[in-house]
């Protein structure tokens, strides 16, 4: 019989070979994806589901008004709002005509809240392309006229990045531990961009933002909307993805120009995004058994890798076996942060970038699980 030293040598050179390949994979993908553009100009509806966000929508609409695409309307969805952001939708209405407020007083029985306000935007609105952001959002003024630009003949569904900005967490949270912080949950999103725009170059796209989306109406009715996803309370923009991949022949399309980006405002608390990214996570106990496998085997794979000089430690390993692992990991990760800091201009992570990829291995070790067994709401709904 082999040895458990032996065992355990080969299983942490598999993964290690698992996670090398898959980071390889990764930069392929990003490399594929299409560099064509459409010179169509097509109706935009720019859809935004709102609740209680006065702090923070007049910004957005400011951006969206002050869009370079001429051809787009603008729908904000007011969803049971209990402060003033209904008077801030009808101030911006008296100076655009483009823009329309739609009022939920009540929660649907059949849809959860944030997939009731979008359908709501979507019925009320006109445009043969939808595209989706968040009240908390910045765009760019070139913003849509790169997402149309990416809608080729025969793509339905364009994504895009949406980076935190640099900002104080809180009066309470501020200096180095605040500034770190920060800095963390910007590089974790930088991560999930190069993961689903990776994906998406294999034409095996399984993540997005909802914060930086569109697709065409066309698409949204052949998949009968939000209906196939409505028993997760997130997953508009991730699981309605997987749906369009899965059931439609439409192709998706990842847009990488700079001036796609949509920036937004980082949580004001680490504790509210734990408690965000709990809620994405949940997401996932509705993926395919396939995926999830997939998944579970790649962050175990990683952990592993991450205790492995513990096993040295025990003897469990010898130190070459160790060697070997430890250079395909740290090889995996600096390969795809390499380039994929390049495609989404993200060098300010350079000089903290293995530290990050300590705590972000133990971040989705803790988060992940959480997110799959508790309960969560649309902004309080």
């Amino acid at each position: 019989m082999m040895e458990i030293s032996t065992i355990a040598g080969l299983l942490l050179l598999l993964c290690a070979a698992f996670y090398l390949a898959i980071h390889l994979g990764l930069i392929a993908g990003i490399m594929r994806l299409a560099r064509t553009t459409s010179k169509d100009r097509p109706l935009v509806s720019i859809i935004v589901a709102a609740r209680n966000e006065e702090k923070n929508l007049g910004p957005l609409l400011e951006c969206l008004v002050h869009q370079t695409y001429s051809k787009c309307e603008i729908i904000v969805v007011n969803d049971r709002s209990t402060d003033h952001t209904a008077e801030l939708i009808s101030g911006f209405q008296n100076r655009y005509s483009h823009i329309q407020r739609i009022d939920i007083t009540d929660l649907s029985d059949d849809m959860p809240a944030k997939k009731n306000a979008l359908r709501a935007g979507i019925e009320a609105s006109r445009g043969e392309i939808l595209c989706f952001t968040d009240a908390d959002c910045l765009p760019l003024s070139p913003w849509i006229e790169q997402l149309v630009r990416s809608f080729t003949p025969g793509v339905g569904l364009v994504a895009g990045y949406s980076p935190y900005q640099e900002a104080p967490l809180s009066v309470s949270e501020t200096g180095f531990l605040a500034a770190w912080l920060l800095k963390f949950i910007a590089y974790e999103e930088f991560r999930a961009a190069s993961w689903a725009a990776g994906s998406i170059g294999w034409n095996a796209g399984w993540l997005c933002t909802g914060r930086n989306l569109a697709y065409r109406r066309n698409v949204y009715e052949e998949v009968h909307g939000f209906e196939q996803i409505k028993m997760s309370i997130s997953g508009d923009d991730d699981l309605f993805l997987q749906v369009v991949r899965r059931q439609t022949a439409w192709k998706i399309q990842y847009v990488t120009h700079r001036e796609s980006f949509v920036p937004t405002v980082p949580p004001v608390s680490f504790r509210q995004f734990v408690e965000q990214r709990k809620r994405h996570f949940s997401a996932a106990k509705f993926f395919t058994v396939p995926m999830m496998l997939f998944f579970f085997i790649y962050h175990s794979s990683n952990l592993l890798l991450l205790i492995s000089p513990i096993l040295l430690m025990l003897n469990v390993i010898s130190l070459p076996i160790l060697g070997a692992a430890i250079a395909s990991k740290v090889v995996g990760d600096f390969l795809l942060f390499r380039y994929s800091s390049m495609v989404f201009d993200a060098s300010r992570f350079r000089s903290s970038f293995f530290l990050m990829e300590i705590f972000y291995i133990l971040y989705n070790s803790c988060i992940g699980p959480l997110g799959l067994f508790r309960k969560f709401a649309w902004k309080q709904s």
